[in-house]
């Protein structure tokens, strides 16, 4: 099915800085940040625009048709459509990680979603971050379910969280993160959380710029959602801001996976669920680009894999394809001397790294609301609670809401529209 877009857009890049070019080409802006750059706007794009919370409607209804037959989406989702919005899509500078070899993190180039409602007065703010994807075009600054805007692939995570959030009121702000969109990083820092957050802290300071140029006011209240990987940025972002005393007023998040050590192992020893395989080989490949964790892919991949398995995580791929192209579980998968050390070892490399990058275990001074599934298959909902018992632990104000009977992609759909209400409910 292709999407019928809602109304017609001449794309037009508005540069806020001189001396640059503009376009659309991946890597177009590789060398437009430099040193003390972070958070500075460099262009933005009007990519999609919805008149009408009737427009907004048809854009949701869409990409659920067009996932209907594979998601089995109930009739009964709870969004509600106030406002039309318009999206934008902002190129800004931002810091890579600090690779091996290098004394600090290199300035970089990445790209996001600005959504703005077609509303009146100051509007509250939502930092939507999104969940795993391995195509650069798979990114929320595309507004795409399929069709003209981009020829080689549409948007997951983007039209429905765009559609929920701006559609009711709140300007949209959402990363692509390191790798994804016009990223110039040739691959995503997965599951790293100094970059999850550092990409979405400098898209919220570009977004200022924008929204400024634009005309358009913020109420000061910043709430942050997270789904499945996001749910992991979203607390990342939400550590970063507080420990930059920038108030946040509640973070959601839905299928979030908050002890990436944990889930690592889980996932090794699923053999149940399709999708698993890809997450592992992503944290694998993102953790030894960032971390230098093994001299060659044989060395943690079985044959064939090891020769192949690269390649398929190029940012060019679909998510489809990858999951087709590995083994059907991690057992098929890893080399078993890799997977028993591992898990025999607390004090392995890779599981070292995982830990450092846990996000359960600090104080948020702003409520969470988690919202999980009994029956969620990609991240278990007992790991879940051991998270939210960390948290608690530490005096963090934790509400768990379950959702019984969602699969993973299904507890995101009817949870975006809840945080609305409950976001909603905070700045009362």
């Amino acid at each position: 099915m292709k999407k019928r877009l809602a109304s017609a857009i001449i794309v037009v890049t508005v540069l806020l800085t001189g001396g640059l070019v503009s376009g659309s080409s991946r890597q177009g802006h590789a060398g437009a940040c430099g040193p003390g750059d972070r958070g500075r706007a460099i262009s933005y794009q009007l990519v999609a625009a919805y008149p009408s919370p009737e427009s907004v409607r048809d854009y949701f209804d869409s990409w659920i048709a067009f996932y209907q037959d594979y998601y089995e989406f109930p009739p009964d989702i709870p969004a509600t459509f106030l406002f039309g919005f318009d999206s934008y899509r902002v190129t800004y500078c931002t810091i890579d990680a600090v690779l091996p070899g290098q004394p600090s993190a290199r300035p970089t180039v990445a790209t996001g979603m600005v959504s703005v409602p077609r509303a009146e007065g100051p509007l509250p703010t939502v930092a939507y971050l999104h969940g795993t994807s391995v195509s650069f075009y798979d990114a929320v600054s595309n507004p795409a379910i399929a069709g003209p805007f981009n020829p080689d692939g549409e948007s997951f995570d983007g039209p429905p969280s765009n559609a929920v959030f701006a559609g009711a009121g709140f300007i949209y702000i959402g990363p692509d993160y390191l790798g994804l969109g016009d990223s110039s990083v040739p691959r995503h820092r997965y599951f790293h959380a100094a970059t999850e957050a550092s990409a979405a802290i400098d898209l919220l300071a570009a977004s200022r710029e924008v929204l400024a140029h634009l005309g358009v006011q913020q109420d000061g209240r910043l709430f942050t959602f997270g789904f499945s990987q996001g749910g992991h940025a979203a607390l990342a972002l939400h550590r970063a801001l507080q420990d930059a005393s920038v108030e946040v007023a509640g973070t959601a998040t839905v299928g979030g996976v908050f002890d990436v050590e944990q889930w690592f192992l889980a996932s090794i020893d699923n053999e149940r669920t399709p999708t698993l395989p890809l997450y592992v080989s992503y944290i694998l490949l993102a953790y030894d680009d960032i971390y230098d964790l093994f001299d060659d892919p044989s060395e943690v991949f079985r044959r064939p894999w090891a020769w192949r398995v690269s390649s398929l995580f190029d940012m060019r791929h679909y998510f489809d394809d990858v999951v087709a192209a590995l083994a059907p579980n991690a057992h098929a998968l890893l080399e078993t001397s890799f997977t028993t050390d591992m898990k025999a070892e607390p004090g392995a490399p890779l599981r070292v790294r995982l830990r450092e990058n846990a996000v359960d275990r600090w104080r948020p001074g702003a409520p969470l609301r988690m919202y999980h599934s009994p029956d969620d298959e990609e991240v278990p909902y007992e790991d879940a609670l051991v998270s939210v018992d960390r948290l608690r632990h530490t005096g963090a104000d934790v509400t768990v809401e379950a959702l019984p009977g969602f699969d993973h992609v299904n507890s995101w759909i009817q949870s975006m529209p809840r945080a609305v209400e409950w976001f909603r409910s905070l700045g009362r």
